[in-house]
């Protein structure tokens, strides 16, 4: 069952039409069959307020929603965003940074009616952990501490997040946060670790990866795979993967990347997400430092991510975004073993 679009947004208060929702069965082959009478309901009626015989959402109170459309014995859905008739988000609620480093922190501010005001931070409540700039949402990271709370302003709304300046002293830490708008909304941490490894049958090259552990494997994790070694701090683009050189058969993106790539997914939901890169977006490495058994490094990455389920529809776009401090080791074993 396919529901288009995949992604609405709204203000409290404004209605989503009945027919501007619509429900598509589609058969084993991907072609659209009768779909017969449809039953819509949400998961969030707290958000949002779905008539089940029409569609027609009604936008409650702020957050995220799934409206769901039930026909044929299977279930499609669609994200709906609602949002105060002001808003100001920050897009990384948690930075994590080295002593030293400097971020600017991303902030959005949405108006309903009006061009949106300017945001502004409050100042640091321990200015000996991190300062910041109150008219530009500059950070710069003092000492080791933290998380330490920091706040956005525009007009009457606000939005608060946290500064963690992090010290490692050996490889087994690492910490990172990242978030994906869209069509999934996710702010998260993560543990951070990043390896300089031996391509197959090439020379080195270097993956982060920022995982939600579980039981099993990771259950949600974003990995940004280049083509050469990190050896310092700089500025790396990350390139386009495609489905297929994911994950076809016989291909084999972390042994033989055939470029500089990132991916978000999440096994959270049913069946898994993952999204992989478009071109377009960076890594960026701050800082370099010795630790025992390797060297501790600090940075950011932004880059958008598509959908692997929705590849050809714009609405499938993830931009993600985050930062990190993390370990990195050299591994110069033949991939894979």
């Amino acid at each position: 069952m396919l529901v288009t679009p995949v992604l609405d947004s709204l203000f409290v208060g404004d209605t989503l039409p009945a027919g501007l929702l619509t429900a598509t069965y589609l058969n084993a082959a991907g072609d659209p069959q009768p779909t017969g009478p449809v039953t819509w309901h949400t998961d969030q009626p707290a958000v949002i307020a779905v008539d089940r015989q029409t569609g027609r959402v009604i936008a409650v109170g702020p957050g995220e929603g799934i409206v769901y459309a039930d026909a044929n014995g299977v279930t499609g859905a669609a994200l709906v965003v609602v949002s105060r008739a002001l808003t100001v988000t920050l897009l990384l609620d948690t930075v994590f940074l080295m002593s030293g480093d400097t971020f600017t922190v991303p902030v959005a501010v949405l108006r309903k009616d009006g061009a949106p005001p300017t945001p502004w931070f409050s100042p640091s409540p321990n200015a000996a952990i991190y300062t910041v700039d109150s008219a530009t949402g500059l950070v710069t990271a003092i000492s080791p501490g933290g998380p330490v709370r920091l706040v956005a302003h525009a007009d009457s709304a606000a939005d608060s997040g946290a500064v963690d300046v992090q010290l490692l002293t050996d490889t087994l830490g690492g910490r990172g946060s990242f978030t994906a708008l869209g069509t999934v909304i996710r702010f998260a941490t993560a543990q951070a670790r990043a390896v300089n490894y031996r391509r197959q049958g090439d020379s080195l090259t270097f993956r982060l990866n920022l995982g939600i552990p579980s039981t099993a494997n990771a259950l949600e994790n974003v990995v940004v795979t280049l083509r050469e070694p990190v050896l310092g701090p700089g500025s790396f683009a990350i390139d386009s993967l495609s489905p297929s050189e994911a994950f076809a058969s016989g291909s084999d993106a972390i042994c033989r990347p055939p470029r500089a790539w990132g991916l978000w997914s999440t096994r959270s939901t049913s069946p898994t997400v993952t999204a992989l890169s478009r071109r377009g977006g960076v890594i960026v490495v701050t800082r370099m430092e010795p630790v025992v058994g390797g060297v501790a490094i600090s940075g950011r990455f932004t880059f958008t991510a598509q959908r692997s389920d929705f590849y050809d529809d714009p609405l499938g776009a993830l931009p993600l975004r985050g930062t990190f401090v993390a370990p990195l080791v050299t591994d110069t074993r033949p991939c894979g073993s």
